[in-house]
């Protein structure tokens, strides 16, 4: 039972962190000429997922000591709890992870939709993230290089983040606007998206080139062809096909709002209309590529890369 909680309970902590970050910093950073945050109601739910967020991280913390010692979770012995908690870089992260997630949760409770609200919650779920690299395969490398190890892993959950934090508020802003035309600019959003196409090529470089480089700490990329023989290396091949499939997504996207951009002066209604039409369905796709992405390093994080 426990070998199915735990990979579940890894998606969920994967997906809150990354979703809370990248929603509260593209929040921040983006959108800036536009004027639809003030009637964002995504606050509400940011609260529920951040408390599910502080909530599933003691859960997995719990769970992860548990396999460690071969017990069942409510076999757990207090002292057993104080030596991996407060004797293991695990259990420090743990701590300081809990920390950013407290405080991140009161951030949104008590400053609600403003600017200063949206600086601490993404300055504290980018720091929760960037812990998650003190655990699992990152933290099994020692010394300097495994320092920058995990910096290079918390690189890479960063940029990650932003990349889907701006593709679920693009899909987000694509459907609210199919379904209130009057209320929200379609040029607007179509210019928005236009902007924003260099900054995500940039993310999604970054991404790529330190997702290489952990593939290299963890087994050699020389090693790859072997380690495509294991059941690890047969998932992370699918990841990699699926991250493919959203850059597909992102390039389909940045073509036809290039095409859009290009032809504006028309003023045709109907064009931009279609245009996020198919925005949208790209969209969606490229959204749900990446929650399947997310599912696959859940269970990454569990198996090991020499078997």
């Amino acid at each position: 039972m426990e070998n199915t909680v735990e990979p579940i309970l890894r998606f969920a902590h994967y997906a809150l962190l990354l979703g809370m970050f990248g929603w509260s910093a593209f929040r921040l950073l983006g959108l800036k000429s536009l004027d639809w945050r003030k009637t964002d109601r995504s606050p509400g739910l940011a609260i529920l997922a951040a408390l599910a967020a502080l909530s599933i991280s003691v859960a997995l913390m719990l769970i992860s000591i548990a396999a460690m010692m071969a017990t069942p979770v409510f076999n757990l012995e207090r002292s057993m709890l104080e030596a991996m908690i407060f004797g293991t870089d695990m259990g420090y992260a743990f701590i300081v992870r809990t920390g950013l997630l407290t405080a991140g949760l009161a951030a949104i409770l008590t400053l609600q939709n403003g600017r200063t609200a949206m600086a601490i919650a993404a300055g504290c779920y980018a720091g929760a993230l960037v812990t998650l690299s003190w655990s699992g395969h990152a933290a099994t490398t020692e010394g300097g290089l495994g320092v920058f190890h995990r910096l290079n892993n918390g690189a890479h959950l960063l940029a990650a983040g932003l990349w889907l934090g701006a593709i679920g508020w693009f899909l987000g802003l694509t459907v609210r606007s199919h379904r209130a035309r009057a209320q929200f600019r379609e040029q607007a959003l179509l210019e928005e998206m236009h902007r924003f196409a260099p900054f995500g090529t940039t993310l999604v470089a970054l991404v790529g080139l330190s997702g290489m480089i952990n593939s290299h700490l963890i087994f050699g990329l020389p090693n790859v062809m072997t380690a495509l023989e294991t059941p690890y290396g047969a998932l992370l091949a699918v990841k990699v096909a699926l991250v493919g499939a959203m850059l597909l997504c992102g390039a389909y996207n940045a073509r036809t709002n290039r095409v859009h951009h290009k032809s504006t002066e028309r003023r045709d209604t109907v064009n931009r209309a279609q245009a996020l039409a198919a925005l949208r369905r790209s969209l969606a796709g490229e959204f749900l590529f990446g929650i399947a992405v997310i599912g696959l390093v859940a269970v990454l994080g569990t198996m090991s890369p020499l078997m």
